[in-house]
């Protein structure tokens, strides 16, 4: 059954089970007056840019925390030192520490924020008629209820209140970042970085307040005999009479999920009025999703329409997880959008192979057996906004397949979208040439392209590929991927397997004339490009989470250079004005070990095989083949280049 038909409440392993569990990531960041510590060299020179008369000696006793015979007044006040009295720290001492790390804070604040790059998304939408606007107008609305409603998954909505900063730097990483918590990879591990001068600690909502958030919840939640309900993706976690349940989103949120279905309601009257019929139905059939906390009727909808048979695209409701600490709950979203008709004559030449695509994934990996696929090939969308989930503080989605769970997704049915109008103003591309430049040999980067329809193709069959082979509602032996590999894990191979669908069906298009010689060059440039870019934010979130997409970038380059498709090659670099080290990938070699690593990710996810998975894994992320993939040498010349910050203006005129 699929677990968004589960709406009973089921008590489960009581608490005290819990409060024992150890934790997986120590806090080992020291502490003063509650604040996170600053070094001494960092109390120094704030202490000198604020005028406070004061300087920290040697630090000779508790490493990282100032201590009375540590400190020296200066000028006049030598002598009478205000700060220390009788051996302790003074309350005078306290108000300049503090006032030390507020300057501290502002700066990691305006550092976080100088890692992003506002990037418009602007939609006139001023020549739609009146019933057409009202229907936009009732979507939005609906939009800013679901970031509300994701601010409380997320556990930020409880931050916002009449005492959030004041700062004109601090409201805008608040507003930004949908919470007090820094995203950008210089600053997200940083203990200053945050919106807040009291420095609140993450906590998801899904998970009771009281115990420890950290990854040792998940592994003990995933160990339990009742791991289906607890980790179920329609559910929050509760502690009641000394025992935790799962309880419905709906009976949690309830109050704003009915806010949503009511706007979600006034939508589809609209569109009926309109004549948009298909999105009427999925209009109605989301609302009732939001009241019921049943999605399947709505999946059902969602998946008839298609861009024949109507003008606009919306995804309403719980469907991604890895916003959350397990990586296990759904988080609220919207994506609203225009259809891009222009890619209609692609898509339907990539529908003809989609067979084709399913069963040579049996070819390459006997173990799988393919299934008849009927999923749709992907619309092309123009983004008119995103909301909570859908939402990233850098960086955006540029391609989604759903649903993740349900009857839908079971059968294949399942739609895939790619976003055509995101990073194509030209800044955006010619930052996205130079960073490519800083990794790639010249003889590589002559097959590098900005050409809209190369960068489509890709996400093209990333997102293809999420519908084939073993998904995310395969089963074996009753047991679906996360408890066969538990999240994290499970999370790493789906978009393994994807991206490296990317790789391999390349060749299938290719040998089909679909796409040239090339073309197939460039597709293969400009996936390596792209995890370039993730690789450069790192491995593992601050949480000690996986970045499913910079591991399996991790994974596929260094599998690359296992075969001799890539190498690590010193060359003169006229810009840098020295040698350093760049990628150039053999062509020639590309297919051979893409099927390979398809091979490997298909069989290691149709017979369940843990260890496979583990060492696949560790050996490029963390163990002894980490090293050819060279992450810290892309950081170092990645990093410094802002990230995109979507911004969205929609004109509606009167």
């Amino acid at each position: 059954m699929s677990p968004r038909l589960r709406f009973t409440l089921v008590l489960v392993a009581p608490l005290a089970l819990l409060t024992a569990v150890p934790p997986v990531l120590a806090d080992s960041a020291s502490t003063l007056f509650g604040l996170p510590a600053l070094s001494r060299d960092d109390f120094n020179r704030l202490a000198a840019q604020a005028g406070v008369p004061l300087f920290w000696g040697e630090d000779g006793g508790k490493v990282g925390v100032p201590e009375p015979n540590e400190l020296v007044a200066l000028g006049v006040l030598a002598g009478r030192n205000p700060f220390v009295a009788e051996g302790a720290l003074t309350p005078a001492f306290e108000k300049a520490y503090r006032k030390l790390v507020e300057a501290r804070r502002l700066e990691a604040v305006r550092q976080e924020l100088d890692q992003g790059l506002p990037t418009l998304v602007r939609t006139d939408l001023s020549r739609l008629n009146a019933a057409e606007k009202a229907l936009v107008r009732h979507i939005l609305r609906a939009a800013d209820r679901v970031a509300a409603l994701f601010a409380r998954q997320s556990g930020a909505a409880g931050l916002a209140g009449d005492d959030a900063p004041g700062t004109p730097e601090s409201a805008a990483l608040f507003d930004r970042n949908q919470g007090p918590w820094c995203a950008a990879p210089r600053t997200e591990s940083d203990p200053f970085c945050s919106a807040r001068p009291d420095f609140p600690p993450r906590r998801w909502d899904p998970y009771p307040a009281d115990l420890p958030h950290e990854l040792a919840l998940c592994e003990h939640l995933a160990a339990q005999p009742n791991a289906e309900a607890l980790l179920d993706p329609f559910t929050v976690v509760r502690e009641f009479e000394g025992n935790l349940m799962a309880v419905p989103l709906n009976l949690e949120y309830g109050d704003a999920m009915r806010a949503v279905a009511e706007d979600l309601d006034l939508a589809a009257r609209a569109a009926k009025i309109v004549g948009e019929k298909a999105f009427a139905r999925y209009l109605s059939a989301a609302a009732a999703g939001f009241r019921t906390n049943q999605w399947a009727a709505a999946d059902e909808a969602w998946a008839a329409m298609n861009a024949r048979n109507s003008r606009w695209y919306l995804r309403v409701g719980p469907d991604e997880t890895y916003w959350d600490l397990c990586q296990a709950k759904a988080g609220f979203h919207v994506s609203f959008a225009r259809i891009d008709r222009s890619s209609l004559a692609l898509q339907d030449q990539l529908s003809k192979l989609r067979t084709q695509m399913e069963r040579s994934l049996g070819e390459i990996a006997p173990a799988y057996k393919p299934r008849s696929v009927r999923f749709a090939m992907p619309d092309f969308i123009e983004i008119v906004v995103n909301s909570g989930n859908s939402r990233s503080p850098l960086g955006a989605t540029i391609g989604q397949s759903l649903p993740n769970w349900g009857k839908v997704a079971t059968e294949g049915r399942g739609r895939t979208v790619v976003m055509t109008n995101l990073y194509t103003d030209p800044d955006s591309r010619a930052m996205a040439r130079e960073k490519a430049r800083r990794m790639l040999h010249d003889e590589t980067m002559a097959d590098y392209t900005d050409d809209r329809r190369i960068a489509l193709l890709d996400i093209i069959l990333h997102e293809a590929t999420h519908n084939l082979g073993p998904h995310s509602d395969y089963r074996i032996d009753g047991k679906d991927p996360r408890q066969i590999f538990g999240g994290q894990v499970a999370t790493v191979l789906e978009e393994l397997k994807a991206q490296t669908g990317s790789w391999f069906y390349t060749e299938l298009l290719r040998r089909s004339g679909v796409i040239t010689d090339v073309e197939a060059r460039q597709i293969y440039v400009h996936a390596l490009a792209w995890s370039f870019g993730h690789l450069s934010q790192g491995l593992f979130s601050p949480s000690g989470n996986p970045k499913p997409y910079s591991q399996l970038s991790a994974i596929q380059i260094g599998f690359l250079v296992d075969r001799g498709a890539l190498t690590w090659e010193e060359v003169e670099d006229p810009v840098a004005g020295r040698t350093v080290g760049k990628f150039r990938v053999h062509f020639d070699r590309v297919p051979a070990a893409a099927r390979e690593l398809m091979a490997e990710v298909v069989r290691i996810k149709a017979t369940g095989d843990v260890a496979a998975a583990k060492a696949l894994i560790d050996a490029y992320v963390t163990g002894d083949r980490a090293a050819q993939v060279h992450q810290p040498q892309i950081a170092e010349r990645l990093l410094g280049f802002p990230r995109g910050t979507l911004v969205y203006s929609v004109e509606m005129g009167p």
